[in-house]
């Protein structure tokens, strides 16, 4: 089945490409639905899961470059390993955004 999924991302780019020709908004659809879907994730899970994704393939450098690739590609440039030390930094000593953003309650 995940060969199937492979297949199926790279046979929509050239569907896509064809789309975009005479629908100029289709970046920007993209764009919501992918924020969409990581806004539609809990905190807990998205961090969560990226932990578990990084522990599993720890030793797998190949896989951790494409992540930290792919990080870059939707953050704007940051990796995954630069988002990483940020949250670490912010939590060790927060601005005044986090202080005022982020609940301290961990019930």
């Amino acid at each position: 089945m995940e060969d199937n999924i492979y297949k199926d991302t790279v046979h929509i780019i050239p569907e896509l490409e064809k789309l975009e020709k005479d629908n100029c908004h289709l970046r920007q659809i993209f764009a919501e639905v992918l924020k969409d879907e990581i806004n539609a994730i809990p905190e807990d899970d998205l961090y969560n899961n990226v932990k578990n994704f990084i522990n599993t393939y720890s030793r797998d450098a190949k896989a951790l470059n494409i992540v930290n690739e792919f990080t870059e590609v939707i953050s704007g440039g940051a990796s995954l390993n630069e988002i990483l030390q940020i949250t670490r930094d912010e939590v060790v000593n927060p601005t005044i955004v986090t202080e005022i953003t982020t609940d301290k309650n961990c019930d």
